[in-house]
This record gives C-alpha cells, structure tokens and sequence, in this order.
C-alpha cells in the first residue's frame, strides 16, 4: 500500500539522521576527573596521585588543577640565580592554615625541576631530597624553606619549583597496643598554588 511505503521510507531515513548524528546508539564520551584516586599518605590519608609536572623546557604532561586566586602562595626563590653551590631558599605566603579542622588535613608540599639540557642524567641534576612539607602554620604567615642542592651541586640551567596544596582525610595516630582508628574515607585533592624559578649560571 502506498502509504505503508511512505512511512517505511520516512522511518529509515530518520534512522540515519540519527546515527549520523551520533544520538542513535552511542553514548556521550566519559571525562577524567583531576584530583581523585585512592592512594595516599602520611596523616592525609587516600588521596590522589600525581604525575610529575612537566620540567623546565619540557612540555606535554599536566599536573594538578590551578587553585584559585585566594589560595595562590605567590613563592619566590632567593637568591634567583647562583652557582652549582649556592643555598637557594623560597619565601611563600601561606593562603591557608596548615594543620587538621576535624576530619580535614590541610598542608603545602614543595617541588622542584630540573632543567632538561644540557644534561642526559636529569637524576644528577635533581635535589638529593625533595623540600620539607608545610604542615604547620597560620594563615596569611611567611614562611621560608631551604632547597637541599643535589649531591655533585646543582647543575647549570633553569630549575623550576611548584607548590602543592593538598586538603585530604585527617588520620589519626594510632595508640600503642589498639587497633588503628579508622581513617575517614574521602577524596583528597591537590591544587598547583604558586611556581617560581631560579638559574644556576654555567661554569660556577
């Protein structure tokens, strides 16, 4: 019958409107979510990890979300350049109290970069420990923090230093001779707070 032809022809063709669209039998591609994993350490309990940023010079490998303007620490090395073994130290401004509200942990780890050339062992060019985590303080206080220099001095080039803050579960200690407290299970999340650089002039 003519119009049983009409509306087969009409519904085939809104099928492939619909596929070509991509509407018809897919489904919406899924998003990665910075800052949520279930690894973790120390009194912040599971919390994210993170890829190691991108050195100075580098390029293609992210790491954590920006934090908002209110949470930037603005850090600064001093001196900015110097010689394989000068003392370099970063000045920061803490944005947030570090510490533990409750069941949240709040504190700021330090980490720095090398420069990726000339050198083919970036291993020789890096810190012989990474920087003190910030783990006590006020808000709005300045804090100051050395840079361990690597064992054969620090090598010539540009090095680059980001500060973290990470917010995660408080876990408490446990108490000799009773099981461990449960520790809160929640995301923690790290947040880039501040970078800063310094050079290290060649032949020095």
């Amino acid at each position: 019958m003519p119009w049983v032809r009409a509306a087969a022809c009409g519904l085939a063709l809104l099928v492939a409107l619909l596929g070509a669209s991509g509407v018809a039998g897919s489904a919406a591609p899924a998003r990665a979510t910075a800052g949520l994993s279930s690894a973790g350490s120390g009194s912040s309990g599971p919390g994210i990890v993170v890829g190691p940023g991108p050195a100075v010079g580098g390029g293609g490998v992210s790491g954590p979300p920006k934090g908002a303007p209110a949470e930037q620490t603005h850090p600064a090395v001093v001196p900015r350049s110097g010689s394989a073994q000068t003392r370099f130290t970063v000045r920061l401004t803490l944005a947030s109290a570090p510490g533990h509200v409750g069941v949240v942990a709040t504190d700021y780890r330090l980490q720095v970069f090398a420069p990726h050339a000339p050198h083919p062992s970036i291993g020789r060019c890096r810190p012989a420990r990474p920087p003190a985590s910030i783990e006590s303080g006020v808000k709005g206080q300045v804090v100051r923090v050395g840079l361990a220099a690597p064992a054969r001095g620090w090598c010539a080039g540009r090095y680059r230093l980001s500060v973290f803050l990470q917010r995660g579960p408080y876990c408490r200690a446990p108490v000799a001779g009773a099981p461990p407290p449960p520790c809160p299970e929640f995301a923690s999340q790290d947040l880039d707070v501040g970078e800063a650089d310094f050079v290290v002039r060649p032949g020095s």
